[in-house]
């Protein structure tokens, strides 16, 4: 599989680079951009299957870029890079086709790796599965039904669908999590196979109906009714067929499942934007975990988005600013705006809270609770969850920063502040202060909370914050008189605090 890296910052695609298997997975890196031109340029004449391309870039940024793909037909596979408060750019960008995304601040190989193997595997299933490629036990090839879902209708006529009164139904298995712990010990492939097996004997004598798994916990069941006049009687029997299967997985596999569905569409080509309905549709379960049933329904997103990149901005400011009451407000009327509006979906709510905790330093306990949220599916339990978590953690910070320190701390703490511009270090200390380094390390952990060079390179970072602010100097001057001794080490540390490049910070603050 052929990748291509475009981003503005060096750092990044080094760090990129230098963190995946790429060899060993198959992968070869056939190109690198450090702007939406050169990036187009690129693509067209390397033909990349996979595109990381960031959403902040000079010349074209990443919407461009994507608009352009669209517009020439470009096929390639698009990863999305942005900062945590990107978010309304990043939803244009899964609107034009990109497949998923990552937050630049709290992303890591292990992330960008798991979606690199699914796209390559999603590939692979695609030139695998021609048109005329067809599966035991089904009428026709599931990769035409997944090529008609994604928007082209090639070989979809050989199918047992007809044009006329054609819904799309997606549903998934509730607590997908808990039911493959329930069957852990079965073969592997036990309970995808039953459900298959059963679909395949429930609807092989329903006229005018196909089905075919599109991911492990997604299944898409499509119904036509070009005979039927009654759109009344139309929707009767896709609600008919939904109870068919809902009933019978849980008589025969004792499952439960939930149901989206599309709006009524009449030709092939309404194929594509059918399945998005379900899909949003079925994201309905997320605020609504009892119910087993959604219709698609339309929704004035593009205010409400903004909306909540307000908030997130709110948010970030308040843990960057350390104003932990103002983060709690902003967190709660968040929370109830997103549950009134119902407008993201389970991923992007815990994309959110990720980056939230990742910005107060807790990426590891993050990565521990992985299995715990494996089984949490709706929006109050994983509110709960990551409240608690907050709570913890604004606690242990209040504590620290409230904290009275002992008469050598307090010296070294005001040492600090006066003189974070020369090159600090425990041993300049320790022989400044007449005291052992291990001491005055050990001791500062315990008193304040935090390592000695994170609190240097947070006083450092603060006061560079301001002096961006200012374009009389430039952004290598600002390193220097913040006391970093090279501008790319300066890059790295600013971006891990704040979340965002030094000259991408100056551009959103002047």
């Amino acid at each position: 599989m052929k990748v291509l890296i475009a981003d503005d910052e060096a750092l990044v695609r080094i760090g990129i680079k230098s963190s995946i298997r790429w060899e060993a997975g198959g992968m070869d890196i056939v190109g690198e951009a450090a702007d939406g031109e050169e990036a187009l340029r690129l693509i067209e004449e390397r033909k990349p299957d996979v595109v990381i391309l960031d959403i902040k870039m000079p010349r074209k940024d990443g919407i461009q870029v994507l608009t352009e793909m669209k517009e020439k037909g470009i096929r390639a596979k698009v990863i999305i890079l942005s900062s945590f408060d990107d978010f309304t750019m990043v939803k244009q960008a899964m609107k034009l086709g990109a497949v998923d995304y990552f937050h630049k601040p709290s992303m890591n190989e292990h992330e960008i790796e798991a979606v690199l193997y699914k796209v390559k595997e999603e590939l692979e299933s695609e030139r695998q599965s021609g048109p005329e490629a067809t599966v035991p036990g089904e009428v026709t090839g599931e990769g035409v039904l997944r090529r008609w879902l994604q928007g082209s209708t090639e070989g979809i006529e050989r199918t047992k669908l007809r044009e006329g009164n054609l819904y799309i139904m997606l549903f998934s298995v509730k607590k997908w999590a808990h039911v493959l712990q329930r069957y852990a010990q079965g073969p592997a492939s036990f309970l995808p196979s039953t459900i298959r097996n059963l679909l395949t004997e429930l609807l092989s004598k329903e006229p005018e109906t196909e089905f075919v798994q599109l991911e492990d916990n997604l299944y898409a069941v499509i119904l036509s009714q070009h005979e039927i006049k009654s759109v009344q009687a139309c929707f009767t029997r896709v609600n008919d067929i939904a109870y068919l299967i809902s009933s019978n997985l849980m008589r025969f596999v004792n499952i439960e499942t939930v149901f989206g569905i599309s709006d009524l569409f009449q030709s092939f080509e309404g194929g594509k934007r059918a399945a998005a309905q379900a899909r949003q549709a079925l994201e309905q379960k997320f605020y609504h975990p009892s119910d087993p049933v959604f219709y698609y329904r339309q929704s004035d997103e593009e205010p409400s988005l903004d909306r909540v990149n307000d908030f997130i901005v709110a948010m970030k400011n308040g843990l960057r600013e350390e104003r932990y009451d103002e983060f709690a407000r902003n967190l709660n009327e968040w929370e109830q705006y997103i549950r009134s509006k119902e407008i993201l979906n389970e991923r992007d709510v815990k994309k959110i809270y990720e980056g939230l905790l990742f910005m107060m330093e807790d990426r590891e306990k993050y990565l521990e609770a992985g299995g715990t949220l494996e089984f949490i599916e709706d929006f109050e339990e994983l509110s709960v969850y990551y409240h608690d978590l907050f709570n913890k953690k604004l606690e242990a910070m209040i504590s620290a920063t409230n904290k009275e320190y002992s008469p050598l701390i307090r010296n070294i703490v005001q040492y600090i502040e006066a003189n974070y511009k020369e090159n600090i270090s425990l041993k300049s200390l320790g022989e400044h202060f007449q005291v052992s380094a291990n001491y005055i390390s050990r001791l500062f952990n315990q008193e304040v909370g935090k390592g000695l060079f994170h609190f240097v390179n947070e006083i450092r970072i603060e006061r560079a914050k301001e002096l961006l602010k200012d374009y009389r100097y430039k952004i290598y001057e600002v390193s220097e008189m913040v006391g970093f001794n090279s501008q790319v080490h300066f890059a790295i540390v600013f971006q891990k605090y704040v979340g965002m490049a030094p000259k991408e910070y100056r551009k959103e603050h002047v």
